[in-house]
């Protein structure tokens, strides 16, 4: 009786061996991410949101983002980035002759699906009405996630001070 109990007792170890194996095999193949090539893609998708800033038309940002996107700027939290065109950054940008980045910084982190982004940089405005220049130095950070293959900003906070 002892030699049936012990031989069961292998047989249900030995099926739970194979079938654990077998659900390994099943598992889909370990993704080779090529980290430099997501970073590059990254710093691109945050310098065309920049160059349609600078350029005064926000047209083409929207693809950009996410629809749930959040942006938040100087302590105030925007709404999602539609939020923020029809209400702050796009009403403000009919009032700009110009609007320009410079001494520009990134560093992104890359941890699939996301990236998290710390930017840091000057802008100079010059507003059309009374051509006065208004310069600040800003941080930004922002949180993407790799949706249907492109790299979308779903979060951003900025906050900027004047340049001393």
């Amino acid at each position: 009786m002892k030699n049936i109990t012990y031989l069961s007792a292998i047989l249900i170890l030995a099926s739970c061996s194979t079938s654990s194996q077998g659900e390994t095999a099943k598992t889909k193949p370990e993704q080779v991410i090529d980290l430099t090539a997501e970073e590059n893609a990254i710093k691109k998708v945050m310098k065309t949101y920049k160059e349609t800033l600078e350029s005064l038309d926000v047209t083409e940002s929207y693809a950009l983002f996410s629809e749930e996107s959040e942006v938040l700027e100087q302590g105030k939290i925007e709404g999602t980035y539609r939020d923020y065109i029809a209400n702050h950054i796009g009403p403000e940008l009919g009032h700009f002759e110009s609007f320009t980045f410079s001494d520009y910084e990134i560093s992104v982190i890359v941890d699939m699906p996301y990236a998290f982004t710390t930017e840091s940089y000057i802008y100079n405005i010059v507003l059309k009405e009374e051509f006065r220049k208004v310069e600040r130095k800003a941080a930004a950070t922002s949180v993407l996630k790799k949706i249907d293959g492109s790299w979308k900003i779903i979060k951003t906070h900025s906050s900027s001070r004047a340049v001393r």
